[in-house]
């Protein structure tokens, strides 16, 4: 570390197509999560079926986009970001809704895992923040 910065966080904000690959391992691996262990799983961690398959939709859909700027966007890489962090933002908000609605149903095992899902997402929007500022400042 040198001046308290962690140097790998200054060459994410160099690179924003980096982001986009680390943004869509996290999504598919949300994805494979919620299908191939929290629905099956469903009695241990409290969260409906049907609300596991609509978040794991959406984490495949963030997967999709996330790998799809990964490749194929050369420039306004900007653009793409802000809709990353958007999305994220939004899957995030809609998770803290769902934990409070079926609040009564999870166990404490389903809220750990949405708590640590929610810290992980925090720490993903923060760093892709970030990136998008160094946008700014070019």
């Amino acid at each position: 570390m040198s001046n308290g910065k962690l140097p790998f966080l200054d060459k994410l904000k160099g690179n924003p197509k980096q982001i986009f690959l680390i943004d869509a391992v996290g999504a598919i691996l949300t994805t494979v999560m919620l299908l191939g262990v929290l629905v099956p799983l469903e009695q241990y961690f409290g969260m409906p079926v049907r609300i596991l398959h609509i978040l794991s939709g959406i984490a495949f859909c963030i997967f999709t986009f996330s790998t799809y700027c990964y490749f194929f966007i050369k420039s306004n890489r900007k653009s793409f970001l802000g809709i990353i962090i958007a999305c994220n933002i939004l899957y995030s908000l809609a998770t803290i809704v769902l934990i409070y609605k079926f609040s009564e149903k999870l166990t404490e095992l389903g809220v750990i895992y949405f708590v640590l899902e929610l810290i992980v997402l925090g720490i993903l929007v923060t760093i892709e923040y970030k990136t998008y500022s160094n946008f700014l400042h070019r």
